[in-house]
């Protein structure tokens, strides 16, 4: 039996991540503000992105040659692609900028949203 083909090549991660690549995207995002919360931890050939003990809400994933995609995890559940390419420190500067409501430490807007009363 011959395996078929479709003619779609399945684009993917061209490299596995590692701890290091982990740490300096945690570094990089630390560098950035009040992110000392946020976790990253390489995951399969992701670098998942973490807030608290719940599901990541970002991971980073290497295209080779050093650059890095980025993507967020949305509320229907999907990995929504962001048009961003680049090596760790910029993922991390694009990151923070896009998406910096979901990297508050876990209950900060329940203290600091509401009026108190």
């Amino acid at each position: 039996m011959t395996a078929r083909t479709t003619g779609r090549r399945r684009v993917g991660p061209s490299a596995a991540v590692t701890e290091q690549d982990a740490a300096h995207l945690q570094r990089s995002i630390a560098a950035l503000g009040d992110y000392a919360h946020v976790q990253v931890h390489a995951r399969r050939v992701h670098l998942s992105i973490y807030t608290g003990d719940h599901d990541p809400i970002a991971r980073a994933t290497p295209l080779g040659s050093g650059h890095y995609g980025l993507s967020f995890h949305s509320h229907a559940g999907r990995w929504e692609r962001l048009p961003v390419t680049g090596n760790l420190e910029f993922v991390a500067r694009v990151l923070v900028q896009t998406l910096a409501p979901y990297l508050e430490r876990p209950g900060f807007s329940d203290r600091n949203g509401g009026s108190g009363h």
